[in-house]
């Protein structure tokens, strides 16, 4: 209905490259890093930083030793924003991008309004801080369940 895997992709490169210049302290970061680090069709991810460096999210280095950067502090960057970039979430429904052809006053016009207000209403709430924050929180867990089951490990073959 509304948001598509161009936006998942998107969400997790701004992850990676987030990560990759603030923790690993990189200046920037190639597509083909991020295609591999988050298995995301370099092709296809292009495309979407291109997107994203047309409407001033990203910057693109170019040359051989070019990259990517974010323009915006991740705490800054609004998931709404990145969404309704790539996606222009329910723009499909008439009602909703004010093309509506019908005469009269469309019956169903205020649901899919009030479900786009709400859906974007709530991705405003997020940004990209929010998921590198997350991403941490899943990570610290993984490795502290590794380091139980390496413990387990050792005291199963003393």
């Amino acid at each position: 209905m509304a948001l598509t895997v161009k936006s998942s992709y998107a969400l997790r490169a701004l992850f990676e490259l987030a990560i990759m210049t603030k923790e690993e302290g990189r200046d920037k970061v190639t597509i083909s890093e991020l295609s591999e680090r988050q298995n995301i069709p370099k092709d296809f991810l292009e495309k979407i930083f291109s997107e994203l460096r047309d409407a001033g999210i990203l910057k693109s280095i170019r040359g051989k030793f070019g990259g990517y950067v974010l323009l915006k502090e991740p705490d800054k960057l609004r998931l709404s924003e990145i969404v309704g970039i790539l996606d222009k979430p329910l723009q499909s429904y008439d009602c909703v991008n004010g093309e509506c052809r019908l005469e009269i006053d469309c019956a169903v016009e205020f649901v899919w309004k009030r479900v786009h207000n709400s859906m974007m209403l709530e991705l405003d709430k997020m940004t990209l801080q929010d998921i590198i924050e997350y991403g941490t929180k899943l990570a610290n867990v993984k490795k502290a369940k590794m380091s139980e089951d390496l413990l387990e490990a050792e005291i199963d073959g003393k």
